[in-house]
Order: C-alpha cells, then structure tokens, then sequence
C-alpha cells in the first residue's frame, strides 16, 4: 500500500498546486484589476456603491454558481493531500498544506459570515425602485466588501505560495532523509 501512496503524492500535491493556483489567480486578477469585482469604474475611479450594487448583483449570480462547485473542489484537495501525508505529519510539507488549509478556511469562514449576507441582500434589489433606506445600507456595504475581498485576496494568494513550497520542500526533504 505504501508504494501506491508515495506514488499517487506528488499527483495530489501538483493537483492541490493547480487548483489552488486557479483559486489564488481569481483573486489576484481582482487585486491587479479592481474593475474585475466592480471596485472602479472603466475609468478607473471607485464606482459609486448603488452602481456597484448593480454590478455585484450580476457578478455573484454568475460566480456564487461556480464557487458552489469549485470550493468544495479545492477543500477536497487539501484533504485529499492531507490524509497522503499524515503519516509525514512531521516534515515541513504537512505543515505547508495543514497551515494552506487553514488560510482557505478562513477565506470561507470570512465568506459565509460577512459576504454572504451582503450579497443575499444586493440579490433583493429593485434598482428601478430603490428607497433612501437601502441606497444608505448600498453605501454602508460597499466599504465592507472591499475590505472583504481584500482579505480573500491574501488568504488565496499566501494560501497558493505555502502550497507551491510543497514541491520544493519535499524535493529537498525527501533528498537530506537519503543522504
């Protein structure tokens, strides 16, 4: 059994390395670019909030469909490397992955708390029929979000370089355990 796990390791890790990567590039483009969340405006200035809200709205549709599946996907990753190097839970790589895991936890735990309440709300606007009540909560929301995305942005891309170290460090570990 133990030929099979030394075997199938790395393809978890390089598989952990993509799709991390994947999830760290999202972020990184919106980090780069903020028109990419509906931070500025094609000219480069911050949008106003209720312009935003309409934005968002149709932002969130689209990725709330697509994060439903590929986080889950990333979480089955980190577990999957995990459970492959518990019996290495002493070597720096467990540790890489275990402490990645924990960035992306936070990154979800910081989602569910404060983002999606924001976005449950901008769902239920009638941007045709806004009242000074919810223009008020539009611009009291919008600061908060892009605090949020901020946050994620960090926790995906540190995420992303603990698990492109695994290669690396395994590679140099796995040489000085021969020696």
């Amino acid at each position: 059994m133990m030929p099979f796990i030394n075997s199938i390791r790395p393809v978890a890790l390089y598989l952990l390395v993509l799709i991390s990567g994947i999830y760290a590039g999202l972020h990184f483009s919106g980090m780069i670019n903020p028109l990419v969340f509906g931070i500025i405006n094609a000219k480069g200035d911050l949008m106003n909030s209720v312009d935003w809200a309409k934005s968002w709205q149709i932002t969130d549709g689209f990725m709330r469909v697509r994060m439903e599946v590929f986080g889950p996907i990333i979480l089955f990753g980190y577990i999957i490397a995990l459970l492959l190097f518990i019996n290495k839970w002493r070597t720096p790589i467990f540790w890489l992955i275990l402490a990645a895991l924990g960035l992306f936890i936070a990154d979800v735990m910081l989602t569910g708390n404060q983002q999606i309440p924001i976005n449950r709300y901008i769902e239920t606007l009638d941007f045709q029929h806004l009242t000074a009540e919810q223009v008020a909560k539009i611009n009291e929301m919008h600061p908060q979000v892009i605090k949020n995305f901020q946050s994620r942005e960090w926790f995906s891309i540190l995420g992303f370089v603990l698990v492109a170290l695994t290669p690396f460090v395994s590679i140099r570990h796995d040489s000085t355990v021969q020696k």
